[in-house]
């Protein structure tokens, strides 16, 4: 089924039906030339921090619970660790020689702070944004000298809290498939980065090999929430062509949804 939709990346017209959800508003389209997989028609934002949040119920009682648990409480904590400490692992192994042991990093989409937390074990400067407040109470309870450093809300409202050229290094994990405007969002990362500066995400790869066996049924197509999804290619197209140079990729750090991790640098001028 032909569309003449053009693609929100790089606007050919060659796009397709690629699969169609329970609700019709929710189709899934595909780039024929640069392999792009979108929603044609995204769901309101009280839908979407809905499928977020689990509902005003959910979110009421995490919240209550949320203040008695504490961080280190929650079930699985351990692998949360390993996968964090694999993250900041990688930024040591490929920051940029010029900068200090003491970096100045923030994790968008931090969920409940593991990252954050082996930021702090490093010595580094950790800051954070994530839409679900609830979510960092725990962590808000350990680590409370640096809660002034913690934004709630999306990163396209909290980025102006930042001067250009803030940080050394920033981490969307699990995030760029989120953002309403992927492009955009970039850009406004690539503005508040240091020259030089690091750009890590991971993201679920619609040319790999999980989403080749699995096509329709892939668990990535989630349309309430991921938005757009990229492949290598137009991920490096699209990061150079905001400013982004380097650009390499690594193995991901959970195999959930056949994800690919890439490490971009902004190009100091």
């Amino acid at each position: 089924m032909k569309s003449t939709t053009n693609c929100p990346l790089c606007k050919s017209p060659r796009t397709n039906l690629f699969v169609e959800h329970e609700k019709e508003k929710h189709r899934y389209k595909s780039c024929s030339k640069c392999g792009l997989i979108y929603v044609q028609t995204k769901s309101s934002a009280n839908e979407l921090y809905k499928s977020y949040n689990g509902g005003w119920l959910k979110s009421l009682r995490r919240n209550l619970f949320s203040r008695f648990r504490k961080f280190d409480s929650f079930g699985d904590f351990e692998d949360f660790m390993k996968k964090a400490d694999k993250i900041t692992a990688l930024i040591d192994k490929h920051k940029s020689k010029k900068q200090s042991s003491h970096i100045k990093i923030l994790d968008i989409g931090c969920n409940k702070g593991f990252l954050l937390h082996s930021a702090i074990n490093k010595k580094w400067d950790p800051f954070g944004i994530e839409l679900v407040p609830e979510l960092l109470i725990p962590f808000k309870q350990k680590h409370k000298t640096i809660t002034h450093q913690l934004y709630t809300g999306s990163f396209d409202d909290i980025y102006k809290n930042f001067k250009k050229n803030s940080f050394d290094v920033i981490t969307a994990i699990d995030v760029l498939e989120h953002f309403n405007n992927p492009r955009l969002s970039l850009k406004r990362i690539h503005q508040i980065l240091k020259p030089g500066g690091m750009l890590l995400i991971q993201t679920p790869d619609s040319k790999s090999k999980t989403a080749k066996k699995t096509s329709k049924e892939w668990g990535a197509l989630k349309p309430l929430e991921h938005l757009f999804l990229f492949n290598k290619q137009n991920y490096q197209d699209l990061v150079e062509e905001i400013g982004f140079s380097n650009t390499r990729f690594f193995k991901s750090f959970e195999e959930a949804d056949g994800n690919f991790v890439a490490i971009s640098k902004k190009t100091t001028l």
